[in-house]
C-alpha cells in the first residue's frame, strides 16, 4: 500500500485538527513529525500527515477547510 502526503503544517494544533477531522472520517492516517521538541517553534519543522493513495482525495478534500 503506497502513502500520498496530504497535509504539512508548521502548528501543532492545526495539526490536531486535521488528525482529528481524519479519524472522524475513519481515514488512517501515518504522522511525521519533523519538528524537534527541544525547540518547539523556534527551528522550524513541521508535521505532515500521509494516508493510502485510495483515500488522499477524499482526505485532502476534508481537510480543504483548515487552510
Amino acid at each position: 500500500m503506497s502513502k500520498q502526503k496530504i497535509y504539512t503544517s508548521d502548528s501543532q494544533i492545526q495539526a490536531m485538527d486535521a488528525k482529528h477531522i481524519l479519524d472522524e472520517a475513519g481515514i488512517n492516517y501515518f504522522e511525521i513529525n519533523k519538528m524537534d521538541s527541544s525547540y518547539a517553534g523556534i527551528l522550524g519543522g513541521s508535521i505532515e500527515l500521509h494516508v493510502a493513495e485510495e483515500d488522499a482525495e477524499k482526505a485532502v478534500e476534508l481537510l480543504s477547510k483548515l487552510k
